[in-house]
């Protein structure tokens, strides 16, 4: 991208965000965002899928409690 940039020779961006979770209030797990740009040919520059849980923890805790001494190392 930074390539890009500088053989257009122009740092003006203008982006476009939005974000949603699964449901509505504080319940939600689930969520996405999206980054687009404005330009006269539009493209979409990031996309993120989220998440209150976190998938690494969740493994370390079944660890934790399926087989303490694998834990501890």
């Amino acid at each position: 991208m930074q390539n890009a940039v500088e053989g257009a020779g122009a740092r003006d961006l203008v982006v476009s965000g939005d974000g949603s979770w699964q449901k509505r209030g504080f319940s939600s797990h689930n969520g996405v965002a999206a980054v687009i740009s404005s330009s006269d040919v539009p493209k979409v520059l990031d996309i993120e899928r989220l998440s209150k849980r976190c998938t690494v923890c969740d493994g370390a805790k079944s660890i934790k409690q399926s087989d303490p001494v694998k834990f501890e190392q």
